[in-house]
């Protein structure tokens, strides 16, 4: 099972062909396809930041009536304090958004399907895929 990543389901949204490749080869073969409630959040913010705020609310809303959104719950939380704390004590940050993500993958047993490896791979208990390279 997997976890879309912002980046691909705008990807998706907007048309990108690897993106409706990658979601389209998920769902022939039967992939529950999972999102979390932080993405979902971000979509949201970019839908109400564009100039056709209604029609791409209503785009998301369409992708996402197919989809799990998982929720944030508290061992995700406290996976995300410790991720963010050793983070911080290294002196990196990936962004609060990220962490969360993360971490709700992470207390799923998930793999999350993103572009932003660079982001995800400086945190150790993550194994984030490239959707571009899959």
């Amino acid at each position: 099972m997997v976890i879309l990543d912002t980046d691909l389901i705008i990807g998706y949204l907007r048309k990108v062909p690897r993106a409706i490749e990658i979601i389209s080869k998920y769902k022939q073969n039967g992939t529950e396809l999972k999102t979390t409630i932080i993405n979902m959040g971000e979509l949201y913010k970019g839908a109400y930041l564009s100039t056709k705020i209604e029609e791409n609310k209503k785009k998301i809303e369409n992708f996402l009536k197919n989809i799990i959104i998982l929720d944030l719950k508290v061992d995700a939380i406290k996976i995300y304090a410790k991720i963010s704390a050793e983070l911080r004590k290294k002196g990196e940050k990936v962004g609060d958004f990220d962490e969360l993500i993360a971490s709700i993958t992470i207390s799923h047993n998930e793999t999350l399907i993103t572009r932003n490896i660079r982001h995800y791979e400086r945190i150790p208990e993550i194994s984030p895929k490239n959707w571009e390279k899959i």
